[in-house]
């Protein structure tokens, strides 16, 4: 296990389990984020240039129990979800904060990511989704198409109201 990797003493007070480590990151392609896991960093950077040549990568964050900080973002982001891990914002503002918090953590400390990662979630608005996915009995997929505005399902319920504003 990598040196830091080693786990504070005080990620109980916190509720963080230091368990599953590895890394999340998110590559933009066009307008689109890709928003995905994996536990070798280089790895990871090194197929992303094999099967996306043209992506961004904005980050690499190491995380405790990064399988459980994918779902969540990958939940708390429902509202912009296209396709699989990709994301598309279609210009909404939320974009440039999510990226800019997502790129204010650590490249090396997964403790104080994984602490932080609380307040990031809380404090976006995106813990709403997870909460209200746990709410429901449905799987992720089927959630993400239904809270997504990216979904022919999302456009299915709003174009009546839309069609009944412009009459």
């Amino acid at each position: 296990m990598p040196e830091f990797f080693e786990p504070s003493p005080y990620l109980g007070r916190f509720g963080v389990v230091a368990d599953d480590p590895g890394f999340i990151y998110v590559i933009r392609s066009q307008s689109r984020l890709k928003i995905g896991r994996s536990t070798g960093k280089r790895d990871r950077l090194r197929q992303a240039k094999t099967w996306l040549p043209d992506g961004e990568v904005l980050g690499i964050k190491p995380f405790w129990n990064h399988r459980a900080v994918e779902n969540y973002l990958q939940l708390g982001l429902s509202m912009f979800w296209y396709k699989g891990e990709w994301y598309d914002f279609a210009g909404d503002e939320f974009e440039a904060s999510f990226i800019e918090d997502f790129v204010a953590f650590d490249d090396i400390d997964i403790n104080r990511n994984s602490i932080d990662f609380i307040y990031f979630m809380n404090s976006s608005g995106m813990s709403e989704y997870t909460m209200e996915f746990s709410q429901r009995d449905m799987s992720k997929a089927s959630f993400q198409r239904e809270e997504s505005v990216n979904s022919n399902r999302h456009f299915d319920k709003i174009a009546p109201v839309l069609k009944t504003e412009s009459a």
